[in-house]
């Protein structure tokens, strides 16, 4: 999904730039390869993409399970019964609609596609008592190798930061069970599983190292697969500016607070394919601002693509362009943003360093507000707040402070 923005009211950058990079990433023949790219470094890993089926969220207060869109991994909810079935699930006049991973953030995996909202997360439910999640659903998968099993999630022990599940032929043959302790990567956003090895995939380099991903995803607003670049929602912010006749070389101009954290930004619809000359073209109208918020402070590029050559050796060519900062910024708020307790039963605290008006909201995972309140801040602050009302679940805390957002997650028991 693309969010073009006409910009409206510019924020002129002051201070020189420094020098325009041409950079380049190959992801190999067909697409064959995933890479992990640093703003900073450059490429910093490049895996093959077929090597996996599904991908576990490593954090503690996520129930995210990826599917492997972009090598053709389909998932499909049973839809005549739940995990009281497994034994008797039948795929005659199988004419399911598969789900897909999310294109906005990697919190909502292919098997969350059914999700209506605490307790109920698509492929299980909350359990107020332990916290963990306990599956309730049967999936129907189409595997790497074009084969397809039945699939249950049996429980996402969300303290002890494992996941359970299993899976089967069809006809119940050769059923495998795995415990997976994801707490093992929890340097990384995702541990993979592929299921035609049966064996877990370390994959995926440390979250703080890797800012861009050049891939291959399903993207559902077209829908098929695409090829693309998809940002870090960890750390990396992004926006676009669609200007006819702007020079991309020289224009050095973002509103400050459109930047978001969707993931697909950047996408793939900066180019297209030209069947007179059956080659890629690149949109010369298009230029992409990055904000990368670190431990101080944030950091902000520009880049723009100048080429990209297809299947044959799946190349892309860029600009990129490390920006002066806009003006002196409060230090970390996003950093500096705590939450304690967690598990919180009726009480919150809330820690963060700003001076100004700062908005607090609560929000569920259903993306309703469900509390929220303005507070002028004199610098350091511990704030409680009164969280009796809420259901029990797992919930989002979000901070505006300035022209910065923090967002925790935290679980009311």
């Amino acid at each position: 999904m693309k969010k073009g923005l006409l910009l409206l009211t510019m924020t002129l950058l002051s201070g020189a730039l420094l020098a325009q990079e041409q950079k380049e990433v190959i992801t190999g023949a067909g697409y064959a390869d995933d890479v992990y790219y640093s703003l900073e470094n450059g490429s910093v890993a490049t895996v093959a993409r077929n090597t996996w089926d599904l991908g576990f969220t490593t954090s503690n207060f996520s129930v995210s399970i990826l599917a492997n869109n972009g090598a053709g991994v389909e998932v499909y909810t049973y839809p005549a019964g739940d995990t009281a079935d497994w034994a008797t699930l039948d795929t005659t006049g199988m004419v399911w609609t598969p789900m897909y991973n999310s294109i906005e953030t990697y919190d909502e995996g292919a098997f969350s596609a059914n999700a209506i909202g605490h307790p109920d997360y698509g492929w299980g439910t909350y359990n107020m008592s332990t916290h963990n999640i306990t599956g309730d659903s049967l999936y129907v998968i189409k595997t790497l190798a074009g084969e397809y099993k039945k699939i249950a999630i049996i429980m996402r022990g969300s303290m002890a930061n494992t996941w359970e599940f299993k899976y089967a032929n069809l006809d119940g043959s050769d059923e495998q069970s795995v415990l997976l302790n994801s707490g093992d990567y929890n340097s990384k956003s995702f541990v993979y599983y592929s299921i035609d090895s049966l064996k877990i995939v370390d994959r995926e380099p440390s979250t703080a190292d890797w800012d861009l991903l050049f891939t291959k995803y399903w993207d559902n607003t077209i829908p098929y697969n695409v090829t693309g670049v998809l940002s870090n929602e960890d750390h990396v912010l992004a926006q676009e500016v669609t200007e006819e006749g702007l020079d991309q070389a020289t224009f050095v101009a973002y509103e400050d607070t459109a930047f978001t954290s969707v993931i697909s930004i950047i996408g793939s619809d900066w180019k297209s394919f030209n069947m007179g000359t059956m080659s890629y073209e690149v949109d010369s109208t298009v230029v992409y601002f990055l904000k990368r918020y670190g431990e101080t402070d944030s950091t902000y590029y520009k880049l723009y693509f100048t080429g990209f050559t297809g299947m044959s050796e799946g190349k892309y060519t860029f600009i990129q362009e490390k920006l002066s900062l806009v003006s002196s910024r409060n230090p970390g708020i996003i950093q500096m943003l705590q939450v304690y307790p967690n598990p919180a039963s009726e009480y919150l605290n809330v820690v963060f360093d700003h001076t100004g008006n700062t908005a607090i909201q609560i929000i569920d995972m259903t993306g309703r507000t469900v509390y929220s309140t303005l507070h002028h801040a004199g610098g350091f602050t511990n704030m409680t707040l009164d969280i009796n009302q809420l259901n029990p679940g797992l919930y989002f805390l979000k901070v505006n402070a300035g022209d910065e957002t923090g967002v925790l997650r935290f679980i009311k028991e």
